[in-house]
Parts: C-alpha cells; structure tokens; sequence
C-alpha cells in the first residue's frame, strides 16, 4: 500500500524580502509527486533541519511545535483514510481533502452541505435536505456512514425501509434517493474517486404518475359565482384561489406580490421557487380581482403604495425578514387558506380536493385543453424543464380515454 508520505519543512526559496520569514510547511509526497500545506512563518534562522522542528531560541517554539505536530498528525490520518477507501487514491484527492476539507464520511458533508445551504438563504431546499438526512441517520443507526459503505445492496435496502416501515409512497421514496445520489455523488467527484465505484452511477429513479386535482371550467365557476361576505374568512382564500386558477402563479408568489409588480398590461415577478423572472399579461378576470383590491384599500382610506401587499394576507414583510422567517409566514398562510378552501368545496358540492396547486393545475389543464402549445405553457408556468409540463398533457390525455371508455359504455348498452 503506497501511503503519502508527510514531512515538516521550511521553504527558504519562498523568503519574503519584506519580513525575512519563509513558509513552514508540511510536504506531502505520493507517487512521486508533492504539495504543500502552509503552516505559519518564521524567520529561517529559527528551523531546526535535522530534527524538522522550531528551535528552543523562538519565544514561541513550544506552541509553534505543537501546531505542527497536531497537523501532521491530522494530515497523516486523513491521508491514511484515504488510502484505505482506494489503495488508487490519487495526489488530486489528497490536495481537495486538505483544500476543500471534504469528509469521506457522508454524514459530515452532509451536515456542511445542509450548514451551507441555510448560510445561502436556500431553505426551502435546506428543510428538504434535514428530513432526507434524519430519515437515513434512523436507518444506519449510528453518527457515521462512511461513503464505501453506500452500495447497491444497502440502497436497495434503504429504499425497502422507505416505502415498506416508513410507508413512503414511490415518489417520496425517489426524492430522498435523489437527494442521497446528490450528497454522495459530491463526495466522489471532491476526491476525485473512481466514479464506476458510485453505485447510483447507473440508477434510474422510478416516478409514478400521481393524480393532479384539477378543476373542471364549471366547476371554477360555481366557486367565482360563491356569494360571500367581504368580511367573511372564505372571501380571501376564494380571491386568491381564483387567481392562481386565472394566471398560474405559485401560491407564494401570489402572497408575495406587490403593487410594484404590476403594470396596466401585466405581472413581472422573479419566482421564490426558481428565482427565475415570470412575466404574465394581465387577462380580464385577473383585471378585475387588481381593481376591486384597489377599490378596497381607497374606500377604507389606506392608500396603494409600491410596495404594499396585492393580498393583505402575510403579516410581515418578505423583504424585511430572514429567509427563513419569510417562508415559515408563507408556509402558515398557506395552509390557512387549503384549510378554507375545504369548506368552500362543501359548500360549492365540489367532490375535489380543493388546494391552492389545485389552481395550478387548473390553469395549465384548461390552457392545454384549448390547444395553447406546450412550450407556451411551460413559460407561462415558468417551468425550466419542459418535461414537467408535459405531466399535464399526460393528465389532459387520460381523460380523454376516459370520455372514449364512457362512449364505448353507452354504445353497448
């Protein structure tokens, strides 16, 4: 086994004219090649060659030893580890573990990846990543899963754990393979691994197809022409139900639009979820949701600012707070307003589980029934890849067997 070899030396070709010091370093040889990782400085005068050491004479020699003893120390072992994973391990690997401090250990990167994404304000996927990461560590059962330990049998058992003792459905059980895929094919592409070795490699996720709750052109409106009270707690959630059903809109870029993002003709937004700019021209019924917002705020003496909510509905400002704050508000409203629309679905007799994506689906079914393009709809749901859109004609083809199995039926009698 051909262990890196790591040595402590003072590197005088590095002098600075300025301090008269040179890096202390420790030098790692593999293979015949070498790298260095800077410790501190010191005037040459001060290094020990023979014994690779600071020399009494410095006022701080016995902290500056220490350090680098600790260090090599530490190098030694993770270089040793890394030996041990694959005997092949290359001097690249052995520079982005000490660079990049990357752990074999999946755990540990995943505790920094999931610290990271907090620290970018990503979280949503940060909350995402916690839940995928909990799931696992109650499977393992211990603090530890190093990367060689993740093959094809344990993920094959992992995903039996998922959908048969947690009861995860096949697309729940998908996700979190997906997310393990991520982590541990970050772990080998840092350390220049092997790739061959990574058993999600050759993986094909499997998706079912689940039913997307849409609401039929009627049924829409018997939910528009529902009489309620302005003052009553089912008006809002209607308001903002029908206008994701008229224009498409995540739920929480409707209770985050401002009167900034409209103009006479349309809403620009740049969407939470992609961060990407979504533009939407501004049809008829849309328009009169925006006038009698407006009509609203004047009658009650407030007046229409720039950056006023659309929807009074959230209780801080987006902008104002943290990330984090941001989407606990939106979250909250959010399942205010399904729990709402249940009660105007008894009330309207819509057989449906009414929900704010509902709308969503609503609107890109209707848009595909009237023979709108896919690529169309895809922009404007905002959709970066077209294959999520196309679950929709999916949907739209279904019912039409549907209609053809119904024929069929009356036909035969």
């Amino acid at each position: 086994m051909n262990v890196a070899r790591i040595v402590a030396v003072i590197r005088r070709e590095k002098l600075s004219k300025s301090t008269n010091e040179a890096p202390v370093c420790l030098r790692i040889t593999k293979d015949r090649r070498v790298m260095y990782k800077t410790l501190f400085h010191v005037s040459p005068e001060f290094w020990d060659d023979k014994n690779r050491c600071i020399k009494k004479q410095h006022p701080n020699a016995e902290i500056l030893n220490t350090t680098i003893n600790q260090k090599k120390a530490e190098l030694e072992k993770e270089t040793l580890f890394l030996t041990l994973a694959d005997s092949s391990i290359s001097m690249a690997t052995i520079r982005n573990k000490i660079n990049n401090r990357t752990s074999f250990d999946l755990f540990e990167y995943a505790n920094k990846y999931i610290e990271q994404l907090y620290k970018d304000g990503k979280h949503a996927t940060y909350k995402k990543y916690k839940s995928v990461v909990k799931k696992l560590r109650f499977y393992v059962g211990n603090g530890s899963l190093p990367i060689k330990s993740i093959s094809l049998d344990f993920i094959k058992g992992y995903e039996n754990y998922l959908m048969n003792h947690i009861g995860n459905n096949r697309n729940t059980t998908t996700v979190n393979l997906k997310a393990l895929a991520k982590l541990v094919g970050d772990i080998y592409r840092n350390y220049d691994m092997d790739e061959t070795g990574n058993p999600f490699r050759k993986m094909r996720f499997k998706r079912e197809q689940t039913d997307r709750t849409f609401l039929e052109i009627e049924e829409i409106h018997k939910i528009q022409h529902l009489r309620l009270r302005v003052r009553n707690p089912l008006y809002d959630a209607r308001e903002v139900f029908l206008f994701e059903c008229y224009t498409g809109i995540r739920i929480s870029d409707i209770l985050t639009l401002k009167w900034k993002h409209i103009t006479d003709e349309k809403i620009s937004i740049r969407m939470r979820k992609t961060e990407k700019l979504l533009t939407i021209p501004i049809n008829d019924y849309v328009r009169s949701v925006l006038d009698r917002r407006r009509c609203a705020v004047e009658n009650n003496g407030g007046k229409i600012t720039s950056e006023k909510y659309v929807f009074n509905i959230l209780k801080v400002d987006v902008d104002e707070v943290s990330a984090q704050d941001a989407l606990n508000a939106i979250s909250s409203a959010t399942a205010v307003i399904n729990k709402q629309l249940k009660k105007i679905a008894e009330q309207t007799n819509i057989d449906k589980n009414l929900s704010t994506h509902c709308a969503r689906h609503s609107y890109a079914t209707a848009l595909l029934t009237n023979n709108i393009p896919l690529p169309v709809i895809k922009e404007m749901l905002g959709h970066s890849d077209i294959k999520v859109t196309q679950i929709y004609a999916k949907v739209v083809d279904s019912k039409r067997n549907e209609v053809v199995e119904c024929l069929n039926k009356v036909y035969h009698g």
